[in-house]
């Protein structure tokens, strides 16, 4: 009975479905952004509960949020809630909200952290932004006794919570199975893994490198290219291999790319909410853009790189919000 009368709750047509969710992403404040999610999903045909359950809110919240949107229109219903909407209830149930996201970010940042290992032939750096309180993007490293070095950047499919629930999974299988001696059993093992969890949709794009003497062993599952850059000649090369996600079909043939690396040289790996990164014309940075960033400064240490690329990115958003995460690990080989 519930759920019929929520039905009785229409959505004023102030704008059109994709009007909405440009609000929604072009939103530079948490609480906005929240706002416009919350009308989106009404104009997806979501009703009041579904919509409650996906942001966290109180079914009486959402409905009254509607409900001022429907009443004032899209200029003014966000940025002047009125106090009546912030009743001490509300109110106490978003403090509790923000608290708990809080608690989960803090949680994630302290299980995701990875100290960069002190290699002794590669200059090793790394940055990652989240676009929301708990992020879907993931980098790792591990060393095994011999000294081998596997790295993992991956991307969860969306971001948020869901994703971060895929990102502690892969996380800790890596861990565990970090040890696997050949690349593709390793990726084998984790997708099986990681499809035996039913995580319900729940897919983790990923990258492996595994480096030893010279040579960086790679396996690609539904990232962007990895990006090589060659210090005798300047010059940066593409290594792309389309593959599934993990997680979605195990038996997926992947394949595995090995790549000599002379001293100098340096590999760059991102994930797509750098090479998707959109300015404000609407124009994404594209995988071209990004390649003749990394040759510009591909002669400085990986920590240049990065910088160098962070700097970049930000200019071409012109500082707006992010609007996915974002993710970048140089490995570069020393000259000594």
């Amino acid at each position: 009975m519930a759920a019929s009368r929520e039905h009785y709750i229409p959505l004023a047509e102030h704008l059109s479905r994709e009007a909405i969710f440009d609000r929604y992403r072009e939103s530079l404040e948490a609480d906005e952004r929240t706002y416009w999610q919350v009308i989106y999903l009404k104009s997806l045909g979501k009703v009041v509960t579904e919509i409650a359950q996906v942001t966290g809110y109180t079914p009486q919240w959402v409905r009254r949020l509607i409900l001022r949107y429907n009443d004032v229109g899209p200029g003014k219903f966000a940025a002047e809630l009125p106090a009546t909407l912030a009743t001490p209830e509300l109110q106490a149930d978003y403090e509790r909200k923000t608290r708990e996201l809080d608690t989960a970010r803090a949680a994630q940042q302290s299980l995701l952290a990875s100290l960069i290992p002190d290699h002794p032939c590669l200059d090793i750096a790394a940055y990652m932004r989240t676009a929301s309180e708990v992020g879907g993007d993931y980098y790792d490293f591990h060393v095994c006794d011999n000294g081998m070095l596997t790295v993992a950047i991956g991307d969860a499919t969306g971001h948020g919570a869901k994703a971060g629930m895929m990102v502690t999974a892969t996380k800790t299988l890596f861990k565990a199975l970090g040890d696997t001696p050949n690349l593709l059993g390793l990726v084998r093992r984790l997708t099986t893994t990681l499809k035996s969890l039913n995580l319900r949709g729940l897919y983790m794009s990923l990258t492996l490198g595994r480096y030893a003497r010279g040579v960086l062993d790679l396996v690609v599952a539904g990232m962007p290219p990895a990006f090589v850059y060659r210090s005798r000649a300047s010059r940066v090369r593409q290594v792309l291999m389309k593959s599934m996600p993990l997680g979605s079909f195990p038996e997926f043939p992947y394949e595995r790319c090995s790549v000599n690396l002379a001293h100098g040289d340096a590999v760059l790996f991102v994930s797509d909410g750098i090479t998707e990164l959109v300015n404000p014309a609407g124009e994404m940075l594209s995988v071209g853009r990004l390649q003749s960033l990394f040759e510009e400064c591909g002669h400085g240490t990986a920590k240049h790189i990065v910088n160098t690329i962070r700097r970049g990115c930000r200019a071409w958003r012109a500082e707006q919000a992010l609007q996915d995460d974002a993710t970048i690990l140089v490995l570069k080989r020393k000259n000594t």
